[in-house]
């Protein structure tokens, strides 16, 4: 359903989900750009409203995804490339954005597999590196993702965009590490936490069973709860010359051992 124009109403809307406290509220986040709406229409991932301006249709890949947003009979509006810019969360926005339904849950719905991986994040705050993970733990098959307090909200703007998709796939649940480790040690997982200073992880290093990665803070890393429940500490070998690797990198390095062993 095509509207004439964006309306004062909705402006307020897409301006609030542009912060955690509007978008808990209305049940919504914002997704933008040809490529996370193109994701979000492929997942089936329910949606209220799509605005969009003349520039999008300038571009063929552009043309094809305003046609499937016309043809999707729900709410879409147009407004000038100016009025856009003051709506996106983008520098350089591309002329779509989507208010897209906000689906949370406890705990994963359905029962992890014999050899299910689970990504714990443990007060990762910034939104690149949290987008990231996810977007890995999606590449490499992961079964779901934790994001503990502290953790930059996985439903923001730019994390949305970092996951390159990858926030539609997965069970992404905002929850205590109480609540974390009660699934998790229902479920049997062994719970790794990542240090630099742990047993260096090699792809012969995965036990029998489940596994939880657990991803500490860029600065602090782990907080001292969570190290506390870890069954092992493991960290990625590094040159002797090296101080670290950012959290994003290792995670998928840890997550592709654990996976692929």
């Amino acid at each position: 359903m095509i509207q004439a124009l964006l309306t004062r109403a909705e402006e307020k809307l897409i301006r609030s989900l542009h912060r955690r406290k509007g978008r808990e509220r209305h049940g919504l986040f914002l997704v933008e750009g040809v490529r996370a709406v193109e994701a979000c229409l492929d997942s089936g991932w329910p949606w209220r409203l799509a605005v969009v301006t003349p520039a999008l249709e300038e571009t063929e890949r552009g043309a094809r995804l305003s046609a499937r947003l016309r043809e999707s009979r729900r709410t879409v509006v147009r407004c000038g490339d100016e009025r856009f810019s003051r709506i996106a969360a983008t520098q350089t926005p591309q002329g779509v954005l989507l208010a897209a339904e906000l689906r949370r849950a406890e705990s994963p719905h359905r029962s992890p597999p014999e050899h299910a991986v689970c990504l714990v994040l443990d007060a990762v705050q910034d939104p690149g590196n949290v987008g990231t993970l996810i977007r890995s733990a999606h590449a490499l098959g992961c079964f779901a993702v934790f994001a503990l307090p502290g953790t930059a909200d996985p439903w923001g703007p730019k994390t949305v965009r970092a996951t390159a998709g990858g926030v539609f796939h997965l069970p992404i649940t905002t929850v205590s590490w109480a609540e974390a480790r009660a699934w998790l040690r229902e479920h049997r997982f062994e719970i790794l936490g990542a240090d630099v200073g742990g047993e260096p992880f090699r792809r012969d290093g995965r036990r029998a069973g489940p596994e939880a990665l657990v991803l500490g803070n860029e600065g602090a890393g782990l907080s001292q709860d969570v190290r506390r429940e870890c069954d092992r500490i493991v960290s990625v070998p590094i040159a002797p010359t090296a101080e670290s690797l950012n959290v994003a990198v290792a995670g998928a390095i840890l997550l592709d051992r654990l996976i692929g062993a």
